[in-house]
């Protein structure tokens, strides 16, 4: 039996012996429809009182449902003035997903019906916990009526008040309209026009055609103009990308966007950004004042271009740019991009990229024209530093979520090199990205680098390493490090200032040893050999010096006369006290004493 069948069948029955009986019982043991399944249906109308009451027991199945769920339907003031009208005030509908207070007035005849339900304080789960809402107040209109084989139909959803959380997304606040219309031939359901105004984001519009046998999508049509950037992103974007580095932005702006797919693949797609401004809450990046325009055609070849006022990456000021790239059904490839970074920049070669199996697939190339270090360290709070910095970046790969670098990364500083080798990044673009690499330097002028960090003066040659280091969310977890002067005939001179500030680096319990017959006359000394090292573990840095000693380790070993030898005796460190040290130091803030 079709359900409209049976509903005409009972409202027939009660218009027909309203005056002559006092009850209404029908039983009907299966009702078979595209929406669904209905068995052991208890229907009753209660004629004794003023107002007719009317409850139905029952259990539904919808088509996408396994199981059965029980339901009851309860009408506290049931009115059938005219046959084919129904009024149910004071409803309530209770099954174990839902609570909805209701009421409805309903239409029907053989080839149209109607309804307007009117819903306050409703409320819906799922066993999953994929959807649910909370206090629910609106009012929902449906109409469709039938010309030969087709049913034309039309609705409109107002929700006032409550909450809905349908996965991903959250709708928090009220406010909503939703209104549609289309047609329905079996088994093909069509959305002509479907409007979606979201509060705090604007209007979105779509059309469809859903088919009701595979309950395919296949032709789809979304497009949204001028809408909230800020709002679109809290609702419908974030939830999608809450578990990458694209999950906890502050974003303002308007965006026009759509969309369409038709036999259930995506065919075109655009995105337009209007003085959009986007930041980490993170601190890890931000741009500001975007303007973009990004196309994709399955079929045609799209240039995108996205440019900006000025941001950051992981605190190094970005500087106005526009970037441009050609996008070619799943691949994006671009000959060359210039992105300026503080007063230098980042140019980049062979950028190609891809999206195969679900994931992305990339390589590039890059160069880093010389940047002020006095900026660079700045930008990054670490102590202020001088001269440039540039390098070349070989073949860089992303597959599988995983950055990897061939070749060595080099740098050039203080008159020597700084390189990095073995390269891999796990998850870069996740919350936790994690990095390995090692690092090697050589023939750094200490002279350079000592005036740079207000050091106290160091003359010499330094070499060091850094293997198994390992970065957790871009902080420092496990590394070998080590960093000492190298051997030769160049000029080794150490001033008493940087003899005080090696002894404050090396902590509590670390000594200077001067002959102090000579302290008075000599403001600089020869020695030997100079270094350090570190084996990170977590937060503990397990220390070391040139040599060992029975007490502990030599950090400066003097030669010559006066003489000058630098212990330490703290083994176990933390690795913020450490660099909390070395901030001290170079802000002139300690002054240690020299025994």
């Amino acid at each position: 039996m079709q359900p409209w069948r049976f509903f005409a069948l009972v409202f027939f029955c009660f218009s027909q012996s309203a005056h002559a009986i006092s009850s209404i019982h029908i039983s009907v043991g299966a009702i078979d429809a595209p929406a669904g399944q209905l068995k052991n249906a208890q229907f009753q109308v209660d004629l004794k009182g003023a107002d007719p009451t009317l409850t139905l027991k029952a259990e539904v199945k919808p088509t996408n449902e396994p199981d059965f769920i029980p339901f009851e339907l309860n009408c506290g003031s049931f009115k059938n003035d005219k046959i084919g009208i129904i009024d149910c005030l004071n409803g309530n509908l209770t099954s174990k997903p839902v609570k909805a207070p209701f009421s409805v007035h309903f239409v029907s005849y053989p080839n149209d019906f109607s309804a307007d339900i009117f819903f306050n304080g409703a409320s819906f789960s799922d066993e999953a916990g994929l959807h649910a809402g909370e206090k629910l107040v609106g009012i929902m209109t449906l109409a469709a009526k039938k010309t030969k084989e087709t049913w034309a139909w039309s609705g409109a959803l107002n929700w006032t008040q409550g909450e809905v959380f349908w996965q991903p997304f959250y709708f928090g606040k009220a406010g909503n309209t939703f209104q549609f219309n289309g047609t329905f031939k079996a088994p093909n359901l069509n959305i002509e026009n479907a409007s979606l105004l979201v509060n705090e984001v604007g209007k979105v519009s779509a059309n469809a055609q859903i088919n009701t046998k595979t309950k395919a999508l296949e032709d789809v049509k979304v497009s949204a103009q001028d809408v909230d950037f800020a709002g679109l992103y809290s609702i419908f974007l974030k939830p999608m990308v809450e578990k990458s580095a694209f999950g906890n932005l502050e974003v303002s702006g308007k965006a026009n966007w759509q969309f369409e797919i038709k036999n259930l693949q995506p065919v075109n797609f655009e995105l337009n950004l209007q003085d959009a401004n986007i930041e980490d809450n993170n601190g890890k990046f931000g741009l500001y004042h975007v303007n973009a325009h990004i196309p994709w055609d399955y079929d045609e070849p799209k240039n995108i271009s996205l440019g900006y006022s000025d941001g950051h990456v992981l605190r190094m000021g970005l500087t106005e740019t526009t970037l441009q790239a050609e996008v070619n059904r799943y691949s994006v490839t671009a000959p060359t991009l210039s992105l300026p970074v503080l007063d230098g920049a980042l140019n980049f070669e062979d950028v190609s990229a891809a999206w195969i199996n679900q994931q992305w697939y990339w390589h590039l190339r890059m160069d880093l024209k010389p940047i002020t270090m006095n900026e660079f360290s700045k930008s990054l709070g670490w102590p202020e530093m001088k001269g440039k910095i540039d390098g070349h970046v070989p073949l860089i790969t992303y597959a599988n979520k995983q950055l990897n670098m061939d070749g060595a990364m080099t740098f050039n500083m203080f008159n020597g090199s700084v390189s990095m080798s073995n390269l891999r990044i796990d998850d870069p673009l996740g919350t936790v990205p994690r990095l390995y690499a090692n690092l090697d330097m050589r023939d750094i002028d200490l002279g350079d680098l000592t005036r740079t960090f207000n050091f106290g003066a160091i003359e010499g040659k330094l070499e060091g390493t850094v293997r198994d280091m390992e970065l957790e969310n871009w902080k420092p977890v496990r590394m070998d490090a080590r960093i000492q002067t190298m051997d030769g005939k160049h000029l080794k001179k150490i001033s008493q200032r940087a003899v005080e500030n090696i002894t404050a680096l090396g902590g509590e319990g670390t000594a200077a040893a001067l002959q102090r017959t000579f302290l008075r006359f000599f403001k600089e000394f020869n020695y030997e050999k100079i270094g350090m090292s570190c084996r990170l573990r977590e937060d503990i840095c397990e220390m070391g010096g040139v040599e060992s000693t029975p007490t502990g380790f030599i950090i400066v070993k003097g030669k010559g006369i006066p003489a000058v030898t630098v212990n330490g005796y703290t083994k176990y460190v933390s690795l913020g006290d450490l660099l909390g040290r070395m901030k001290r130091i170079t802000d002139s803030n300690t002054k240690a004493i020299v025994k």
